[in-house]
């Protein structure tokens, strides 16, 4: 240091929490520098960092520190380190170290709680020179704290951080004057309390112990609810089960009846007589809050006049040494518990368990694909497996399951024990899918290691933690759905599932345990039959059998690529599920449909909007002249244009003239945002415009200034003595593998994107819907979504495809929910398709229903779903990417479910549910949804590496050059074959352990 600035004492803090705070502050305040801090906790580590103190992160760390730059003194204030010579022998002048006892009998850890217990009135605080032990260095200074009777633990800390502060300032004062008296500690008379030592019986009341023992030992657990509690909770025994014991009072009175009986009950708490006074008791649950006395005795079955269990010292010692025994392991378990997951199992059949629990065992298998192993390595084969299988079904790799310890054999048999000790414990390992099956089993091994050298932890250290009291899973005895027992019981291998539990260990997962015999290398499997289906539990097994198979056939592929799907369920997932197979005209552009209806009936109505009405043959004629007009302006198959007016005839006819002229027609809706309008049309950077007035004000004289714009509202339009005949599609070179249109996402996930669909798809899809929802030339279709929507070319195909009539409700009517019921009701609508927001959002939903309701946009409710009787339901999912809809579900009659399916594949549509490795899941498991057939979308404009990226080669397919989308959704197939829809993929959200891309939905 600099010679000039000797005269100022350097220092370093070694601590935690608010105490080393305030020793520091008072350091400073009387001239120290504090050179550098070893933090204990977060605490003390974040006002250093504020003070801009240097933190060290090690006692290593701290001796290089010191190698380099020594200090005059080490000040160690609620230390949890120990430091060694190489430390304190490097400062200049001396190291101190606070100890909250007198020294020497006091000596170890939690003092206070201990002089407690001995019912001490006279105690004290200490400085004293760190030297080789702990706490055996000569003592600077002492303080005087006296306990009051009514002291408890909490407060005498408190009373004891007073008298440190105080003690550090006198320190500091004989420091700086050079007059520092100390002296030599007598430590013949030294008692010192390790950190696992625990009070006796482990805090279990011993009714036949004096009221005062009894008080004492209340008193000395109690650290408040604010502060972690490291030695234990007070507790009464209630045979079976521990109740945590709040507050105790010694009475003056003695009723002479036998220890342990109960004299009386409140609601606030019990009076019990002891080996002296009688005490009054009140009780807590784990989550610190006081418990009702009353109910509490009655759930015990315990009466006045009914006498508590009461321990005898063999079964005091034995708890008392089972939870020393466990105390090294605390901090183990209480930072895997702060991390608590829990695991959401796919396939259960109801997510409520009912009360109590259906439980069930199935009988003992044993893996043919491991008959030639020996019975340890089956096993460990085994629980890798399942492991791995979890990981693939879930999509989680980084797993927490419930596991039971091995039991303690010295303690078998002890029932308090058996209460008092954690039976279930969280195995947490990391299944790298991209390793091999050597590799995840050495990482299970490891793990297993871990967890046999940890063993379990006190129940009560869950309500000893405030980190950990307020989580509500930790209260149960199963906080995992799903766990992993290990016996050595002898286990006979039968077939079927038994009806009962079986003898053996208790489940450790509340859904499911997954139980192996170490002897022979069998299996079996415990769960609750109210939300998992016996069914499940034999598809598991057959997984697992799949999975060894392909582990012992090739064990160095990565486990995430070993195929788990026995061969039959393979193919009812790709091929049963997908057989959709129909003919369509897949050489016909989707307007040559629209003129077959023409031809049919060109006198029936095809276009309603307010007062106007428009044939067949109208409506063609009129489309026809301003598609020859499109020609001679030099539409040419695939080519984009664009169209933006308000919602009127002229829309419809705009949109047929461009189809009809082999354009490709980009739909601006005049409500949208201009920015977003100008966006798109940067994007698709079309040479033409369809427009009125509307349109023209959406977009600006800007955007419209280098395009041909053709105003449909002109009074004299150039076309108006054009032909009327409909133009060749074979002379225009277009063929149903052109572009009908561009639709650009709704971008709430990103850039939109405009989305390319070719003819054939939207014919596919025009021709599977008018069959599906019974559409015909007598029907009456409402065009709700917004033209730049792509479930408006579905409304427009479903009504034209068939014949049926189109009905264009004003905005207006559109968005107000009463006016659309009254328009749906007035105009006879038989087919309206619209989104479930505007349904829930209706006081009166059933209102809006027509004959056949089709809810798309988002998924229904059930309720709303089942408040919607009156009218045939449907619901309706798919992407844009997947032309407007890939799955339809039809409601039944007497639907009282509670998910709404989004149905199956319509007409020549696959639907995959695949694992992030892009191989099938397993029936019922969640998976992501890929989409392939007749409608997946030719790709993304102007996006050929996204359109690479999420438009794939479809692996499950026979058909040349068959394509399926990644729609990053996620689903699975219900027991019946349906889909259930489970999540969008908003905001890269991760869903049950999927991450998702963005994307949107149709």
């Amino acid at each position: 240091m600099n010679p000039a600035a000797r005269s100022i004492s350097s220092s370093i803090v070694v601590g935690s929490g608010t105490l080393a705070i305030s020793c520091a502050q008072l350091a400073m305040a009387m001239g120290h520098v504090i050179g550098a801090a070893l933090c204990g906790d977060a605490i003390f580590a974040e006002w250093a960092t504020r003070a801009n103190i240097p933190c060290v992160g090690s006692v290593e760390e701290l001796s290089s520190f010191l190698k380099a730059e020594p200090v005059d003194w080490i000040f160690s204030v609620a230390n949890p380190f120990i430091l060694p010579p190489d430390v304190f022998g490097r400062v200049r002048q001396g190291a101190f170290n606070y100890h909250d006892g007198p020294l020497p009998r006091y000596a170890g850890t939690h003092a206070t709680s201990w002089a407690l217990l001995a019912q001490e009135t006279d105690y004290a605080i200490t400085w004293h020179r760190i030297d080789d032990g702990v706490d055996t260095g000569d003592v600077v200074v002492q303080r005087q704290v006296l306990i009051a009777p009514t002291d408890t633990a909490l407060t005498l800390n408190l009373k004891c951080y007073e008298a440190a502060i105080e003690g550090f300032r006198e320190l500091l004062t004989d420091l700086a004057k050079g007059e520092l008296t100390a002296y030599p500690q007598a430590l013949v008379s030294r008692s010192y309390f390790p950190r696992r030592r625990r009070p006796d019986a482990a805090g279990c009341l011993r009714w036949d112990r004096s009221a005062q023992d009894l008080s004492a030992m209340t008193r000395a657990l109690n650290f408040g609810p604010y502060h972690p509690n490291p030695l234990g909770l007070p507790k009464a025994l209630l045979d079976d089960e521990v109740v945590t014991v709040r507050r105790l009072e010694v009475l003056p009175q003695r009723s002479g009846l036998p220890a342990g009986s109960l004299l009386e009950i409140y609601s606030s708490h019990w009076r019990v007589a002891t080996g002296t006074q009688d005490v009054d008791v009140c009780f807590g649950s784990s989550d610190g809050q006081a418990l009702d006395a009353r109910a509490l005795a009655r759930h015990s079955n315990l009466d006045e006049g009914g006498r508590l269990p009461i321990l005898s010292d063999d079964e005091a010692r034995s708890i008392t040494a089972a939870h020393e025994l466990l105390a090294p392991s605390e901090d183990f378990w209480r930072q895997r518990l702060e991390q608590l997951r829990i695991l959401q199992f796919p396939f259960l059949s109801s997510c409520v368990a009912e009360t109590p629990p259906k439980r069930q065992s199935s009988s003992w298998f044993m893996a043919s694909a491991l008959a030639k192993l020996s019975p340890n390595d089956r096993t460990e084969y085994l629980v890798t497996a399942w492991l791995i299988y979890l990981a693939r079904i879930t999509g989680e790799t980084e797993l927490q399951l419930g596991w039971t310890p091995e039991s303690d054999r010295s303690q078998a048999g002890l029932k308090a024990v058996e209460v008092l000790i954690a039976s279930v414990v969280p195995m947490e390992v990391t299944i790298d899918l991209a390793h091999d099956f050597e590799e995840v089993r050495k990482a299970v091994a490891a793990e297993c290691a871990q967890l046999s050298e940890h063993a379990s932890f006190a129940r009560d250290l869950i309500a000893r933690c405030p980190t950990l009291r307020g989580v509500e899973a930790l209260r149960s005895h199963q906080p995992w759905p799903i766990g992993i027992t290990i016996t050595t019981d002898s286990c006979s291998v039968a077939g079927d599932l038994t009806t009962s539990q079986s003898a053996g260990s208790a489940p450790c997962g509340d859904l499911l345990t997954f139980e192996v015999c170490t002897q022979d290398g069998s299996f079996r499997w415990h769960f609750d039959a109210s939300r998992l289906a016996p069914e499940q539990i034999d598809r598991m097994t057959q997984y697992l059998q799949t999975l060894l198979y392909g582990v012992t056939a090739d064990a160095g592929q990565p486990v995430g690529r070993i195929d788990i799907l026995p061969a039959a369920e393979r193919t009812y997932l790709l091929e049963d599920l997908n057989r959709t197979a129909a003919a369509y005209p897949s050489d016909v552009c989707v307007h040559e449909l629209f003129e077959a209806q023409v031809r049919r009936a060109p006198e029936a109505v095809a276009l309603v909007h307010e007062d106007d009405e428009l044939s067949y043959g109208e409506l063609n004629a009129r489309a026809n002249r301003l598609a020859h007009h499109l020609i001679g302006l030099g539409v040419r198959p695939d080519q984009p244009v664009a169209i933006c007016l308000e919602r009127s005839p002229a829309m419809v006819v705009g949109l047929l003239a461009i189809l009809k002229a082999g354009g490709a027609y980009v739909p601006l809706d005049p409500a949208y945002p201009s920015a977003r309008l100008r966006q798109v049309l940067e994007d698709a950077a079309p040479h033409l415009l369809l427009c009125d007035a509307a349109g023209r004000a959406a977009l600006g004289p800007e955007a419209t200034a280098d395009l041909t714009v053709v105003d449909l509202e002109t009074a004299t339009p150039a076309w108006a003595e054009l032909p009327a005949s409909n133009p060749d599609p074979s002379a225009l070179g277009l063929t149903s593998r052109h572009l009908a249109y561009v639709i650009y996402t709704s971008g709430s996930t990103g850039t939109p994107k405009g989305v390319m669909i070719e003819h054939r798809g939207l014919v596919n899809l025009g021709l599977a819907q008018i069959g599906l929802f019974g559409v015909c030339s007598n029907s009456r279709v409402v065009q709700f979504a917004s033209f730049g929507f792509d479930a408006s070319a579905w409304e427009l195909v479903m009504a034209f495809g068939s014949g049926a009539a189109l009905h264009l409700p004003a905005d207006e009517i559109r968005q107000a929910s009463n006016k659309l019921s009254d328009y749906l009701r007035s105009e006879a609508i038989t087919h309206a398709t619209l989104p479930p927001a505007l349904l829930q959002a209706s006081k009166d939903p059933g209102c809006l229903a027509s004959q056949v309701l089709i809810l798309a946009g988002e998924l229904p409710k059930a309720e709303l779903v089942r408040s919607l009787a009156s009218a045939s339901i449907v619901n309706a999912y798919g992407p844009t990417e997947a032309t407007v809809c890939a799955t339809v579900w039809s409601c039944p009659d007497d639907f009282d479910g509670a998910v709404v399916p989004i149905g199956r594949p319509i007409a020549n549509t696959r639907l995959y549910v695949l694992d992030g490795h892009g191989a099938p899941v397993p029936f019922g498991a969640v998976g992501e949804l890929y989409i392939g057939g007749a409608g997946v979308a030719r790709g993304y404009l102007n996006r050929p590496e996204l359109t690479a990226e999420r438009f794939l080669p479809d692996p499950f397919c026979d058909e040349a050059g068959g394509r399926m989308y990644r729609t990053g959704d996620l689903g699975r197939y219900l027991p019946d074959g349906n889909l259930e829809f489970l999540g969008r993929n908003d905001d890269q959200v991760k869903i049950r352990g999927f991450r998702i891309e963005p994307g949107e939905i149709a």
